[in-house]
């Protein structure tokens, strides 16, 4: 990716990384995919504020979201009476349509109450 960034073609850097040029394309889908997750991870970090309700974008690792979510009940100062294990669950079971691989591609939405049940949407 660097070397793309400073202006070589696709041609150019599978002759210098004497590779081909079909595995310089996968590397490149493969790192704007994970700069997308990236992203949407932040943007959902971003938006934890006081808030018990979170809207996890579409591209959010379920893996992270189920982080953030326990991270958000530590925030609130809540304890949540789920596992990690147990809210990755859920949000595998509440947001079927809503998953392909391990990230999300539409928004979904979690909310924590106050007895720590996290109720996914």
């Amino acid at each position: 990716m660097r070397l793309r960034a400073t202006g070589l073609t696709q041609a150019q850097v599978t002759k210098r990384l004497h590779t081909t040029r079909e595995n310089i394309s996968i590397i490149e889908h493969r790192a704007h995919e994970n700069l997308r997750a990236a992203k949407a991870t932040l943007a959902a970090l971003e938006q934890l504020s006081e808030s018990k309700e979170l809207s996890m974008p579409s591209g959010t690792s379920v893996f992270e979201a189920a982080s953030m979510i326990l991270l958000r009940g530590d925030v609130l100062d809540i304890k949540l009476n789920m596992s990690a294990d147990s809210i990755l669950a859920a949000l595998r079971s509440k947001c079927k349509g809503k998953i392909r691989g391990h990230h999300l591609i539409a928004v979904a939405k979690i909310r924590i109450r106050e007895d720590g049940t996290v109720v996914v949407k």
